[in-house]
């Protein structure tokens, strides 16, 4: 079978394809939106996809492919150390010293004596088990109402609060349908204090269409890889893990530009958490 025909080597090769850029463009500003250019794919889900092939983020690859750079560059050639760490994106040489040496071990000095060059461009996670039951369906689209909340994603439990308490005051648990979060920016890919996520549930007939607090809008219906997950919720972060950095490059399928819905199918007032069901539905192609 020729590379080109495996799935999870195509992937392999679009990472390759954003890191050479970033190792040719390190005096740019590499953001997420324009990797996830380079990458041809969403924004939504090529943060996931990077982080969990290699088990690094984008911004700590940024900052690895500069010191691997510079490392090149002072065994390359004998421009001065500072004028090296300018090259890379470093405008403070203390800075880029104390950095250089917690990534190499050596001062940037000692570093050009002993002559070594590195390559270090690409480790990839070894494709895993199937250890998380995962089906593709064709999904119909709900209306949705939901409180946003704003910040990082383990303090999200206020914004379920808000929302029980609205659907309890106005007597309208009979006409939700499924509980979920949308989070709407890849951890890790902008300041938690930014992160923004929705707490919604789908709507039924009845729903009134306008409620104070919280905000409508709609999730659209079509292809979904639906992964099955059964266990305390703390526990979901592998198995986003696995469905990004294992099945969906080995999949040949192609994520969507939406984000996924992490739905609650079990209530854990009086469900074990041992045995809560959670769906975590990737939108594709």
């Amino acid at each position: 079978m020729a590379a080109h025909d495996r799935p999870f080597v195509r992937y392999e090769e679009r990472l390759n394809r954003v890191l050479c850029y970033i190792y040719e463009n390190l005096d740019e500003e590499l953001s997420l939106d324009r990797l996830s250019d380079i990458a041809c794919m969403s924004r939504y889900h090529w943060h996931r996809v990077f982080r969990a092939m290699t088990d690094e983020t984008l911004s700590n690859a940024v900052r690895r492919l500069r010191l691997l750079k510079a490392a090149n560059a002072l065994v390359e050639g004998d421009a001065p150390v500072r004028t090296v760490a300018e090259q890379v994106g470093y405008k403070n040489l203390a800075s880029f010293s104390r950095a250089f040496k917690l990534a190499h071990g050596v001062s940037p000095n000692e570093f050009r004596a002993q002559g070594t060059q590195i390559n270090n461009f690409l480790k990839v996670n070894p494709i895993g088990d199937d250890i998380y039951p995962i089906t593709v369906k064709d999904l119909k689209g709900v209306q949705a109402a939901g409180v946003p909340h704003i910040g990082p994603y383990r303090k999200i439990g206020g914004a379920f609060k808000t929302l029980g308490g609205a659907l309890m005051a106005n007597s309208l648990m009979d006409n939700v349908g499924e509980l979920f979060v949308i989070y709407h920016d890849p951890p890790e890919a902008r300041p938690e204090s930014e992160l923004r996520s929705h707490v919604a549930i789908s709507t039924l007939p009845g729903f009134p269409d306008q409620l104070n607090g919280l905000e409508y809008f709609d999730v659209v219906g079509g292809k979904y890889a639906v992964l099955e997950h059964k266990g305390p919720y703390p526990t979901l972060k592998a198995a986003y893990e696995w469905l990004y950095g294992h099945w969906l490059p080995g999949s040949g399928l192609e994520p969507r530009h939406a984000p996924a819905l992490e739905v609650y199918i079990d209530d854990p007032k009086t469900t074990p958490s041992i045995d809560l069901r959670t769906e975590i539905r990737l939108p594709l192609v």
